[in-house]
């Protein structure tokens, strides 16, 4: 599973696996391999059920962290080598 972002975790590959299965079977009904050649009513219907589904799947979301700055990470390790963790 290819990551959108890096600063995204990963999901499990089964939760992935099904919600390509999810997409496929819409791109299959429309005849199309593009989201972008989808008639409106098609790219409608995805969206809602790619929304129940992750709702289901992960009724939390995902956990975003934004990246830590550089000089904090120095910072850390300079600490850390200092008292010894």
């Amino acid at each position: 599973m290819k990551k959108v972002n890096r600063h995204v975790p990963d999901v499990s590959q089964g939760i992935a696996d099904r919600g390509t299965e999810i997409i496929e079977r819409h791109f299959t009904a429309y005849g199309v391999k593009r989201a972008t050649d989808l008639p409106e009513e098609g790219k409608v219907r995805l969206y809602r059920e790619m929304q129940h589904y992750f709702a289901v799947e992960m009724p939390g979301g995902v956990d975003t962290r934004p990246p830590v700055p550089w000089w904090v990470r120095i910072a850390a390790r300079i600490h850390c080598f200092f008292t010894g963790e």
